[in-house]
Order: structure tokens, then C-alpha cells, then sequence
């Protein structure tokens, strides 16, 4: 899908520019497109943006979901947020599973030390002996190349129909 590939900045509206705080990590990003994450965005529409994690802190085909509208929390999503984040959850658990093989994929949010909503996609394999909370308190931690590399697979499972995605 070619409008996926569209830039941050490129797709920031003006309900987004409203909706924007200066002193937040998050929307200064989206507003000036800096610190795109490795394999550029791989979801881009009008809720959310979704970009691998920083390799010095992900496992390959970890994935970050970024609000574009600021707010904090599941509380804070409109009812129409609320649903495309569960339709897109769908979406990325069928691209991710398939590239990474993981066995689970954990979901994590905690937006503690950036006070904007943002969600982490972690994948873990079958053979990793750590479950639950304690696979999420090791570091993480890749290759630039690599986090590249699993962007641009999740991209094109992203990128089938659906049908032949979910099939």
C-alpha cells in the first residue's frame, strides 16, 4: 500500500496539528518526521503510526504503535480509536507472527516515561525458556540491519490482501 509509505510528517492533518503538544516527545516527531524508526513507517493512517522499535532496545520484528492524536491512554481513545486499534492489533499480530515466528507476541504500554500513547508488539520464539513478565524483563536489543530487514517483511505481509493474508 503505497499510502503506508507515506512520511509522518507528509500525513500529519490539521485535527493533528490541534490535538499536538510542543513539550511531547511523540507529536514533535510526527510533526517533523525525525527519528523515523528503521525500515520507515510501516502503518500510517489516520489513527496510527507503526514503525519498528529502536534496534538498541527491540528484538527483530518488535514493532511501536504510535497514537498521532496525543493522549495518555486506553481511557483517552475515542470510541472510533478504540476500534482501529483493535482491527490493527489483528493486522500486525498476522503480519508479525509469520515473520518472526514467534509463538506469542506480547503487548506492552506503559507511557511512563513518555506521557503519550504508544504501544510495543514484542514476538517471542517458542524456544525461549522466559514467559509472561519475566520474557518482558530481560533487554532487548538487535541490529540495525536486522530490525531493517524484519520491517521490510512485516511490510510486504502487510501489503497482501486480505484474504490471502488471513489464509
Amino acid at each position: 500500500m503505497t499510502q503506508d509509505r507515506v512520511t509522518a510528517q507528509d500525513r500529519v492533518t490539521a485535527q493533528d496539528r490541534m490535538t499536538q503538544r510542543r513539550d511531547c516527545y511523540y507529536c514533535t516527531k510526527h510533526r517533523t518526521g525525525e527519528n523515523a524508526p528503521p525500515g520507515g513507517w510501516l502503518v500510517a493512517d489516520g489513527d496510527w503510526l507503526v514503525g519498528h522499535g529502536p534496534a538498541h532496545m527491540s528484538l527483530p520484528g518488535t514493532l511501536r504503535i504510535e497514537s498521532r492524536r496525543h493522549f495518555t491512554d486506553f481511557a483517552d481513545m475515542t470510541d472510533a480509536e478504540a476500534a482501529s486499534f483493535g482491527l490493527l492489533l489483528a493486522r500486525l499480530y498476522r503480519a508479525v507472527r509469520p515473520v518472526t515466528g514467534a509463538e506469542r507476541i506480547h503487548l506492552l504500554a506503559t507511557m511512563d516515561h513518555q506521557p503519550h500513547f504508544h504501544a510495543w508488539l514484542y514476538p517471542r520464539a517458542a524456544d525461549e525458556p522466559r514467559r509472561g513478565t519475566a520474557f518482558l524483563h530481560h533487554g532487548f536489543e538487535c541490529t540495525d540491519a536486522d530490525a531493517q530487514a524484519a520491517a521490510a517483511a512485516i511490510r510486504a505481509h502487510l501489503e497482501r490482501p486480505a484474504r490471502e493474508a488471513d489464509g
